[in-house]
């Protein structure tokens, strides 16, 4: 007789985005033959069953980006088999089992993304076999096991945005097969490890937002590093010169600590890869090196409040040049070569060149050759002088506008009410005279206008009603006349931050409607010349 056919084994279960909900049954255990499991990106719910821990045979599970809660069930820790565990983007909460690390067959974790506690189990850390291991974006606690630097295996580590403390252990095992470490966004204090210098196989180290301490190792056997991140922080002393010899870097940041010392003038040759720079809140002294121009991928720098002197440099060949923050040095403008040379940045967003030693007239066509995808500008606190060209209504994604504490003259341009997009306006402590412009009203965006400080006259353009979003406005210390409208200030009722008509020259009685700023922080209408009695309706205003 011919034996029945027998059913065939399911070895996968293969369902990833395919819009399952629920929960994942129990039954699943009944397969005993499952080697793969994959069903990520989905939006299963509930408990991970423990029952999976019975599936003897499984090498691969991966359950990533559901929606899952619970703890991870510790009987994972007798899977002898497993090779590959994701559980991340879910809201798993809980301790990491303590034998999960314990398959000798184990190479790639990640937990990453979701509510995970307690310390990293030694098991894990103990791994002779684990490649891959990321714990990030959960609340990990603890120090590092010293153990996990010195594996023979891994490859990398991503522990960031965690609650780890203590020193990071020194690493003992070389040559290291380490690509990738990120410890960043953790509590880790003490100094950076020397020996952090002899993984020659390094191309990610990022150890940024912790609290480290004393010096940069010199990183210099770090050949093929590619980002850098030693940010915020409390790293003292001078930049080791070896890290503005690393030629593969393109991302470099070591803003907010305490280093000093001034920056090589060959450091755009020496690093031409570099797209992300941020050096600020620091003590950098001197000249911003000309030969960053070399760098032309550059798309990111952050250079703000150090003491850093000179004539700003010419950025005509980043053209994919994004941000630029230099603000809070003690820079020059020169002939005004670095602005013009910005129209060739054709991607720029945003530039912030304020609290510097800028003087001199913004050269002509600078502000109509910026480009339009500009998203803000401050120019504030320098001593600029000359008129603000009529082009500036050009930049037509402007969203902040930052030209106060300068020596502008002439008139506000009108052109400002092309700005449609504009949220934030300040054009305070200048030398503007004549009137404001009506066309202030077309700035429905807007929620922040300081004029306080200058030379304007006339009355308070009615048109400012239709600027209904405005929380803050400040036009004192001017020569504004007339009366204070009441179709104006009954339209501004979204005012919660500050109202300042002080200091001007205004007339007549307040109009009942300033009981309609009912969310109003701040009113200052002194040394005006207003007469009649307070409105009973202030008194809304609380």
């Amino acid at each position: 007789m011919r034996r029945p056919r027998q059913a065939p084994l399911v070895v996968a279960l293969d369902m990833e985005a395919e819009g399952l909900s629920g929960e994942i049954p129990p039954c699943i255990s009944n397969l005993t033959s499952l080697v793969s499991i994959h069903l990520p990106n989905n939006t299963l719910s509930g408990h991970i069953p423990p029952e999976l821990g019975r599936l003897s045979r499984l090498r691969y599970l991966n359950l990533s980006f559901n929606t899952l809660t619970g703890s991870i069930p510790f009987t994972f820790g007798v899977l002898h088999n497993l090779s590959s565990l994701d559980l991340g983007g879910n809201g798993l909460s809980g301790v990491i089992p303590p034998l999960l690390g314990s398959s000798p067959a184990l190479e790639h974790i990640s937990l990453s993304d979701n509510f995970l506690d307690g310390e990293i189990p030694l098991s894990l850390a103990n791994s002779s076999s684990l490649r891959y291991l990321s714990l990030d974006n959960n609340s990990i606690e603890g120090a590092i096991p010293a153990s996990l630097f010195n594996s023979s295996t891994i490859t990398e580590i991503h522990l960031w945005h965690n609650n780890l403390s203590g020193a990071i252990p020194p690493f003992t095992m070389f040559p290291s097969k380490l690509t990738d470490l990120d410890l960043s966004q953790n509590s880790l204090s003490e100094v950076v490890p020397s020996s952090v210098a002899n993984l020659s196989s390094l191309t990610l180290l990022d150890l940024s937002h912790n609290q480290l301490q004393g010096p940069i190792p010199d990183l210099g056997k770090l050949a093929g590093l590619q980002i850098l991140g030693l940010s915020y922080n409390s790293l003292s002393g001078i930049v080791p010169p070896s890290i503005y010899n690393m030629s593969s870097l393109n991302y470099l940041t070591l803003a907010s600590n305490s280093l000093g010392g001034t920056l090589p003038s060959d450091m755009g040759i020496t690093l031409p890869n570099l797209q992300t720079l941020s050096m600020a809140n620091n003590h950098f002294v001197g000249d911003i090196p000309a030969s960053l121009q070399n760098a032309s991928s550059m798309i990111y720098i952050h250079m703000a409040n150090n003491s850093l002197t000179g004539v700003v440099p010419s950025f005509s060949s980043m053209k994919i040049l994004e941000y630029v923050m230099l603000y809070s040095n003690h820079l020059e403008a020169g002939d005004w070569t670095f602005f013009s040379s910005l129209a060739n940045c054709t991607q720029l967003l945003k530039l912030n060149v304020g609290e510097n030693n800028l003087s001199g007239d913004l050269p002509a066509n600078s502000i109509a050759n910026l480009l339009k995808s500009l998203t803000a500008l401050t120019l504030r606190s320098n001593n600029i002088s000359g008129t603000i060209p009529l082009e500036i209504g050009n930049l037509s994604s402007l969203s902040m506008l930052y030209l106060d504490t300068n020596l502008f003259m002439g008139p506000i341009p009108f052109t400002l009410g092309q700005l449609h997009n504009l949220v934030q306006l300040s054009l305070s402590k200048n030398k503007f005279s004549g009137e404001i412009p009506p066309s202030i009203g077309d700035l429905h965006q807007l929620e922040e206008l300081y004029l306080q400080e200058n030379r304007l006259s006339g009355s308070i353009p009615e048109s400012l009603a239709s600027c209904q979003n405005l929380v803050a406005l400040n036009l004192s210390c001017n020569i504004l006349g007339g009366s204070i409208s009441g179709h104006v200030l009954g339209s501004l009722n979204q005012l919660s931050w500050l109202l300042d008509l002080s200091h001007n020259q205004l007339a007549m009685s307040l109009p009942l409607e300033i009981g309609s700023l009912i969310n109003l922080g701040s009113l200052n209408i002194s040394h005006n010349n207003i007469t009649g009695i307070i409105p009973s309706t202030l008194g809304n205003c609380v």
